[in-house]
């Protein structure tokens, strides 16, 4: 079954709160979070206690585009993008066990050579619009139906994905669906993962 993987974000998870959410997300049983801070005004403790937090649930804590940060935080992996620092430095940096996520955006070639370097994952999107990143390309479908023909590594769908089409997006089966605002709203977290994993089983 496809599972959530959720994306802390600048609006949604500020400082003073993102511990309490993150926990009430690995209460609901998300296994994946990754946190996404373009500002850089890291809080190194804060993401530790995190790091911590996540170890204690047995789920996986994920740094966007940072290896030195997640080296630093003691996170399970990093989330790169093309123009990041690239697959095989991140592993030498955080270790052959750590967990390296791949942007492949609309691109299936590129998702084979990240492949090929040792890529833990990769993530294609944005598969709708979304208010995070309005001005990302949108991923076709096929594309997604072609990356479970030629990948022997987890795919994960990012990019306005919510109540409303998750259905659709799940029949693609994704390993893995990223979700950023639907985790947050309309109601609480819980409910929020409650009703989207609904969505996904049904």
């Amino acid at each position: 079954m496809c599972q959530l993987y959720v994306l802390t974000d600048k609006e949604f998870t500020p400082k003073n709160s993102i511990y309490g959410q993150i926990l009430e997300l690995l209460n609901s049983g998300i296994k994946f979070i990754q946190y996404r801070n373009k500002i850089q005004d890291h809080d190194i403790r804060l993401l530790r206690s995190i790091a911590g937090l996540c170890d204690d649930f047995n789920a996986k804590f994920i740094i966007n585009d940072d290896p030195f940060l997640a080296k630093v935080c003691g996170a399970h992996g990093v989330h790169i993008g093309k123009d990041d620092e690239d697959i095989k430095k991140a592993k030498e940096l955080l270790g052959k066990n750590s967990i390296i996520g791949v942007s492949c955006y609309n691109d299936i070639n590129l998702a084979l050579k990240a492949q090929r370097d040792g890529a833990s994952y990769v993530a294609f999107g944005a598969m709708y619009t979304s208010k995070t990143k309005p001005n990302a390309p949108l991923c076709d479908h096929d594309t997604i139906k072609k990356a479970k023909e030629n990948l022997s590594i987890p795919i994960c769908v990012i990019g306005g994905i919510n109540a409303l089409n998750l259905k659709e997006v799940s029949t693609l089966m994704p390993d893995l669906i990223a979700i950023v605002s639907a985790a947050y709203s309309p109601k609480s977290i819980s409910e929020n993962i409650i009703n989207l994993n609904n969505i996904i089983r049904n």
